[in-house]
Formats: C-alpha cells, sequence, structure tokens
C-alpha cells in the first residue's frame, strides 16, 4: 500500500529534516528572513508534528500535508534565500504535496471499493 503508517511515518520524517534545513537556512539568512517565513515554517512544523503524533487518517493527513506545502511555499516567498539555500525548502513544498496527494488517491481508492448496501 501506498500510505502505509511506515511510509508516512518515514516520509514525514524526511520532511521534518528538510524543515529543519530551512530551519538552519533561514538563520543564516536572519537579518532578511521576516517574521511570516518563521511563523509558515512553524505551522508546516506543526502540522507534520500532528501527523506523526495521530494514528493514520488519510483525509485529515491529506489536509496536513496540504498545508505543510503551502507553509513551504510560503517560505520561500517570504525568506529572501537564494537558490541552494532554497533547495531543502523546495524539497519540504513538493514533498509534502506528493504525500498528500498520494494520501488522497489511497482515500479514494479505498472509498471505491467498498460495498455500499442501496436498499
Amino acid at each position: 500500500m501506498i500510505y502505509s503508517s511506515t511510509v508516512r511515518t518515514i516520509a514525514t520524517i524526511l520532511v521534518l529534516a528538510c524543515i529543519a534545513g530551512s530551519i538552519v537556512v533561514g538563520l543564516l539568512h536572519e537579518p532578511r528572513t521576516p517574521l511570516l517565513a518563521w511563523t509558515s515554517l512553524t505551522v508546516g512544523a506543526i502540522s507534520l508534528s500532528v501527523v506523526l503524533a495521530t494514528r493514520p487518517s488519510p483525509k485529515r493527513d491529506t489536509v496536513l500535508f496540504i498545508i505543510s506545502g503551502m507553509s513551504g511555499s510560503i517560505f520561500i516567498a517570504a525568506a529572501k534565500v537564494d537558490f541552494p539555500g532554497t533547495l531543502p525548502i523546495w524539497l519540504w513544498t513538493i514533498g509534502t504535496i506528493c504525500i498528500g496527494t498520494a494520501a488522497l488517491i489511497v482515500d479514494a481508492e479505498s472509498a471505491q471499493s467498498k460495498s455500499v448496501n442501496r436498499l
């Protein structure tokens, strides 16, 4: 299964590692990194921490992964970091949106395979 608990946990930890890399990049560019960038980074980290701390639920996890991906996009836009430094942020953004999409697909497939009694 694409969205097993193990894959979900490993992917979330890898994305949290990308967020940690983004923190390092942001701290290196501290005078140029505005409050909006730090706020979006915090929202992304919190949403992924909730994913790790709770049981798998594809619908909820999809929303949290997409929120984290959008937070990465806001961080890229707000932080004035040049390309080599933005690499972990791009990985964060692309990774979370891909994982959220996979969770949505798995949820749709599981809903399609359930039989419905229409009496």
